[in-house]
């Protein structure tokens, strides 16, 4: 019987040094989301060298989970790019957000083979994450005149399928471009869309199967618009003090990891105005220790480590803000689990 050795022995250097890379192939790294809730599904944050499908309902702050991740990776060194898509980047609310706009690349592409140019060599030149916000806004091959930019009159635009073709191989040729030492994070953005069929009517992302295929991770937002799911607060209108929405709750659902469990769900508040705008990484840091036990509650009271009790979700979560210590207690004894 032939040993490893033996195989390897009657394989040509190129193709020997191919089949041994694997053992410099390095272990996965995470990038941590703003979301301790998400990060403990996600087995400590979304992948880097993979490509991670962020998709959803309007308005459930899918972009601004990814700048939000990208302002804790920048604080980390890491080097971070947008490509925007949507033409809506904007730089104050991303600095709101954390994100040092000073540091983060933004390029603007409105097709799919532009995307493809842009990702590839930002790739090439090292780039740790890339985020295209979103693929919904880029535009397939067939929408332009051959070999030009200048598009077509709309009648001559109907071939079924292109766009999802287009996506497949753009996601193949990306995928192929992060083949490298240091390898790449691609996250899309998605927005959702029906899938109407004999039967029933569901939802899925845009570019077709493929876009589902070659992600890595594939987490799903949702955020209602009714009243009971908004998140009131007083703010200032002149000199006068008035109660509005200012935020919202976003269920989220890991639908596929490979690098961790998959069909996993939770919730976390969100806040589109206010001192603290984006995920409230605070709040979600307090339910998720209750979720795990780390925190004990009793009715409207929550007890802390040395036995102090504090009333209302509210009131605890403002403490654990203020008590940097008690904060990174809770985060220790979370990561420990």
């Amino acid at each position: 019987m032939m040993t490893v050795e033996d195989v390897l022995a009657q394989l040509n250097p190129k193709l020997r040094k191919t089949v041994m890379a694997g053992d410099t192939i390095p272990a996965t790294q995470y990038a941590e989301t703003p979301s301790f809730g998400l990060n403990r599904a996600l087995n400590g944050g979304l992948p880097y060298g993979r490509q991670v499908l962020v998709w959803g309902s309007k308005s459930s702050a899918k972009s601004s989970l990814c700048l939000q991740m990208i302002g804790l990776a920048q604080k980390e060194g890491k080097i971070c790019a947008w490509i925007d898509a949507e033409m809506s980047y904007d730089k104050k609310w991303a600095e709101g957000l954390g994100v040092d706009s000073s540091k983060l690349i933004v390029s603007q592409c409105r097709t799919i083979n532009e995307m493809v140019d842009v990702g590839t060599s930002l790739m090439n030149a090292g780039v740790d994450i890339i985020v295209i916000d979103s693929i919904t806004s880029l535009l397939p091959a067939i929408y332009f005149e051959k070999d030009s930019d200048e598009l077509k009159q709309l009648e001559n635009t109907k071939q079924i399928g292109a766009e999802s073709r287009d996506f497949s191989n753009a996601w193949k040729m990306l995928n192929y471009a992060n083949n490298k030492v240091k390898p790449t994070m691609l996250v899309l953005i998605s927005q959702s869309r029906n899938n109407i069929s004999a039967m029933y009517t569901s939802q899925q992302p845009t570019g077709g199967q493929a876009t589902k295929f070659y992600s890595s991770t594939v987490i799903k937002l949702f955020s209602s618009e009714s009243d009971n799911q908004a998140i009131k607060g007083k703010i200032h209108v002149g000199d006068k003090l008035i109660e509005e929405k200012i935020g919202r709750k976003i269920r989220w659902e890991l639908q596929f990891s490979k690098t961790s469990p998959g069909f996993q769900s939770g919730e976390y508040d969100f806040y589109f105005r206010g001192d603290n705008v984006g995920i409230d990484s605070i709040g979600d840091l307090v339910d998720t220790a209750e979720m795990m036990g780390i925190v004990e509650r009793t009715g409207a009271w929550y007890v802390l480590p040395d036995g102090t009790k504090v009333q209302g979700r509210d009131g605890f979560v403002n403490r654990v803000r203020e008590d940097l210590d008690l904060q990174d207690d809770i985060k220790k004894k979370i990561l420990d689990v």
